[in-house]
């Protein structure tokens, strides 16, 4: 895998924080950049970030691919790739059903095939852009006119897709057509081993291809507390499985009670005492041996700041105090 870091900027970056702190990250040695859909457009926050930066990877982990028409997701990325001189990777995830309906007013069945056609609906309008003609009929999406204005694009240089997963069988569609698999930070080492390589490899077998490679974001924080208050956010029964697998499925149905009497708190008291140290998160003063630890499990490594728990000040300062850290490396 690669030694140096991405950084995943704070929650609510604006473009021009984006710029400042993509700038920061290149400076300090970071192999990349990531955006993740929380607030901001990702695709604008990624255009400023490639504009600040020279040589380094800028990507979106990941941005809400049912919130946007195929044909859409793939104008923003293919107008990226280009500016950025193809240093631009895409990274696209479902989201949580409920959220996805409170969110963006979405509401769709069967999410794991579609993403596998959605992802197909992209690449088609891809290859219609660069032959300047071109069309998509899959078993979700139609795209009979990608190219509304004549031309055509070559050369223009190619995008990754990586797409993010928890559970084995959306795991299994990143398998079948992504060209990484974006994991997500309420894992553990035995649950990317025991369960997420495994459905790569039988997705990938499916299309006759080989497993994409792994991307694991890390979630730096200050002290244990508050980084179980993080993990509250994302202890959902969509989720239920990676605790689960771990061998603490009473603890996740006390956290699971907790959180649905509005008992955060209790709730993060037990994430810090019985699974903290499995999931991916780690201390700041800690990171070099963490990065080490799970170097060994994923091809790809990130490091974030929570997004729940601080304000956008205290993140915006934990992120360059993360910089500062991997400068050190």
């Amino acid at each position: 895998m690669t030694y140096r870091p991405g950084i995943g900027l704070p929650a609510n970056t604006t473009m021009a924080e984006a710029e400042r702190l993509a700038a920061e990250a290149e400076s300090a040695g970071a192999s990349g950049v990531w955006i993740t859909d929380l607030r901001r457009d990702p695709y604008l926050a990624c255009a400023a970030a490639i504009r600040a930066t020279k040589a380094i990877t800028v990507g979106t982990d990941v941005a809400v691919a049912f919130a946007r028409t195929p044909a859409a997701t793939a104008q923003a990325s293919w107008d990226l790739a280009g500016y950025s001189n193809g240093r631009f990777v895409l990274g696209l995830g479902s989201q949580v059903g409920p959220t996805l309906l409170s969110r963006f007013g979405v509401d769709l069945d069967r999410p794991a095939p579609r993403m596998r056609d959605y992802v197909r609906a992209v690449r088609a309008c891809w290859d219609a852009y660069r032959k300047g003609r071109g069309r998509y009929e899959g078993e979700y999406f139609t795209v009979r006119q990608p190219v509304f204005s004549p031309g055509a694009d070559e050369p223009w240089p190619a995008t990754p897709i990586y797409v993010a997963g928890v559970n084995p069988v959306m795991t299994a569609v990143a398998g079948e057509v992504a060209d990484g698999f974006a994991a997500h930070m309420f894992c553990t080492a035995r649950y990317l081993d025991g369960v997420i390589r495994p459905a790569l490899a039988k997705g990938a077998a499916r299309a006759g291809r080989t497993p994409p490679k792994v991307l694991l974001p890390l979630v730096v924080g200050r002290d244990r507390a508050s980084l179980a208050t993080y993990m509250t956010v994302y202890t959902v029964p969509s989720y239920r499985r990676v605790l689960d697998e771990a061998g603490l499925k009473e603890e996740m149905d006390a956290i699971l009670a907790a959180i649905a009497d509005r008992r955060r708190t209790e709730a993060a008291k037990i994430i810090e005492a019985h699974a903290l140290d499995q999931l991916a998160v780690t201390l700041i003063e800690e990171l070099p041996a963490s990065l080490e630890r799970w170097r060994a499990h994923a091809d790809e490594l990130g490091l974030s700041v929570a997004w729940y728990g601080l304000d956008h000040a205290q993140q915006v300062a934990l992120a360059r105090d993360v910089l500062r850290a991997v400068e050190r490396l």
